[in-house]
């Protein structure tokens, strides 16, 4: 049975993509306080981009729990800013990020509408085999697309965006509905979807599921190291996960000989290497459910 769109969901796809430094506050002007026992909200609808300290934290505190770090140049939907200075951020749950951590970009507008550079595309799909390229792309339906695993669906929406098909006909997995159905529904909706077209709308949900496809919550070896070779595949330098595994638990030594050989063996096969933090406590699921797992942060190394 397929998901439906949440609101949470849909909040996200209706991010604007285009923000100016003046609507937030530019990054070096933003003041962080450790302290956060009291503070307000101030609700905002937007989108910055991740950058190499985007630390995502439980409360607006340095001393609260560091649910996981998101990866360099990735959208970050932001709901709000706080008075001690965080951004208020939705990301399977609710969470903050210091106000060093996010940054505004530069995008082109044309006619009122958000529009993404060809250059853009290429740096953001470098990672992406030209699998999907032949005529038959659009002819795929919904049941090809809910089969996917998040490595192919991946570079099914990447070809899209690289212009091998129409895009209007790219299905979205989590609705098994076209873009061109959704967003003509969401744009009539709200005005930021309309403004800023479908381009930039299926930008945005791409983001985003590869920005969760890196989060997991990942309960088996096969899907951890899946993410390892995806952060290797697109270039990406830090990222935050979740782990867990009832036969490892919370034992320090079951998941440092465990990390220690799924390392060494992405070495072997990839020629690339990591290291990594890990703590175990509480983390947040898509429908804010606490649970407890290893909150691994992953660095690859030069």
């Amino acid at each position: 049975m397929k998901k439906s769109v949440t609101k949470a969901a849909a909040a996200v796809l209706a991010a604007v993509i285009l923000i100016t430094g003046a609507a937030l506050g530019a990054k070096n002007t933003v003041i962080v306080s450790k302290a956060a026992e009291n503070f307000t909200v101030e609700a905002k609808n937007a989108v910055l981009y991740s950058n190499d300290q985007t630390k995502v934290y439980e409360k607006p505190d340095l001393n609260s729990t560091v649910v996981t770090t998101i990866a360099k140049d990735l959208p970050v939907s932001v709901t709000g800013i706080t008075s001690n200075g965080w951004f208020r951020i939705s990301l399977k749950g609710t969470y903050y990020v210091p106000g060093y951590g996010l940054e505004s970009r530069e995008t082109a507008v044309s006619q009122g509408m958000t529009t993404i550079s060809s250059t853009d595309i290429k740096k953001l799909t470098k990672g992406t085999f030209s699998f999907y390229k032949n005529p038959e792309l659009s002819d795929f339906d919904e049941d090809d697309v809910e089969d996917m695993d998040e490595n192919t669906y991946i570079k099914y929406l990447d070809s899209f965006l690289m212009g091998y098909a129409v895009i209007d006909d790219c299905i979205l997995q989590d609705s098994g509905e076209t873009l061109k159905t959704v967003y003509t529904r969401e744009s009539k909706l709200d005005p930021q979807v309309a403004g800023m077209g479908m381009q930039a709308y299926l930008l945005n949900y791409r983001n985003n599921y590869f920005s969760k496809s890196m989060t997991g919550p990942f309960r088996t070896e096969k899907d951890l190291k899946l993410a390892l070779n995806r952060a290797i595949r697109y270039d990406i330098e830090k990222f935050g996960s979740v782990y867990r595994n009832s036969s490892i638990g919370s034992s320090e030594t079951k998941i440092k000989e465990f990390m220690e050989n799924l390392i060494d063996e992405v070495k072997a096969e990839q020629g690339v290497s990591f290291t990594c933090k890990m703590e175990y406590g509480t983390y947040k699921d898509e429908d804010g459910n606490e649970s407890k797992g290893w909150i691994i942060e992953f660095t690859k190394k030069d």
